[in-house]
């Protein structure tokens, strides 16, 4: 996923790589001590002036070079997606990553944050470079079942209006929205000045169409049913389809936003290894 690096200057502009050589807690960043308090980051204890001491001081580094990321994630009605062969859906695929992600970018030193949208609503999980928020994002995501509109462009807009300068935002979505809506969306995603990324999660049988004899396709966010031929079409849809994807990707691009695709089928540490190559 990863076709070029990104950093961000401690000038707080977004440009060429992230120093991710200078991670949260290395002796180049390294600003003070201060004492020890209840819920403190034991991670950054000063064990050797502990032992000249026998008090427990913090070592405290300046966050010029930590990056806050904002990872975003649909979590409309099509996100629950699932194809005969999957083995799961694309939001159980796109949830996993994110929170894969959060564990990556904090490890490295940076800041990540969540937000989950849809038509049904937003709930949020602040950036944060410590990692016991993982678990409150984890419980966000535990047992939550995707309904809603996709890419709902009024809720967006003030997610989008309360990213900082100096940060990143990550969506993870399908992005199966009306063409209008999802050029608005690219707008906006793009409208805030940092760095973004798309990525879009994508189930096989949607390109594939693996189904024989006739069936009833269900609008998963409409409810409208289409009755047609699986087989009569595969062919057809499938160059749509890729179409389809390459638009979608145009979308992004031309607004200055990364976009990368990947299907569920992919192992998700392959698509993971991908992805953080990207930052």
């Amino acid at each position: 996923m990863k076709a070029r690096s990104s950093h961000f200057k401690s000038g707080g502009t977004l440009e060429g790589r992230h120093a991710s050589a200078f991670k949260k807690g290395s002796s180049q960043e390294f600003s003070q001590y201060r004492q020890y308090t209840a819920g403190s980051d034991t991670r950054f204890l000063d064990w050797k002036v502990y032992a000249r001491r026998d008090r427990f001081f913090i070592k405290e580094f300046s966050l010029q070079n930590a990056v806050s990321f904002n990872i975003m994630l649909d979590s409309s009605a099509s996100m629950a997606f699932r194809g005969p062969a999957a083995d799961g859906s694309k939001w159980d695929y796109a949830a996993r990553l994110a929170l894969y992600l959060a564990c990556f970018l904090m490890a490295r030193g940076d800041y990540a944050g969540l937000t989950i949208f849809s038509g049904a609503g937003v709930s949020s999980v602040r950036p944060s470079g410590d990692p016991r928020v993982l678990t409150e994002m984890d419980a966000m995501l535990e047992g939550l079942k995707p309904s809603g509109d996709s890419l709902p462009l009024e809720s967006f807009k003030r997610i989008v209006s309360g990213l900082k300068r100096n940060s990143a935002a990550v969506v993870f979505s399908d992005f199966m929205a009306p063409p209008e809506r999802l050029a608005a969306f690219a707008r906006l995603l793009a409208s805030f000045r940092g760095k973004a990324w798309a990525f879009q999660a994508l189930d096989r049988a949607e390109l594939e169409l693996p189904w024989e004899g006739y069936a009833a396709f269900q609008d998963m966010e409409t409810g409208e049913e289409v009755p047609l031929s699986p087989s009569a079409l595969r062919v057809a849809h499938g160059r749509e389809f890729v179409l389809w994807l390459k638009h979608v990707e145009k979308l992004f691009s031309v607004s200055g936003v990364g976009a990368f695709a990947a299907f569920t089928d992919a192992p998700s540490f392959v698509t993971l290894g991908k992805l953080i190559r990207i930052f």
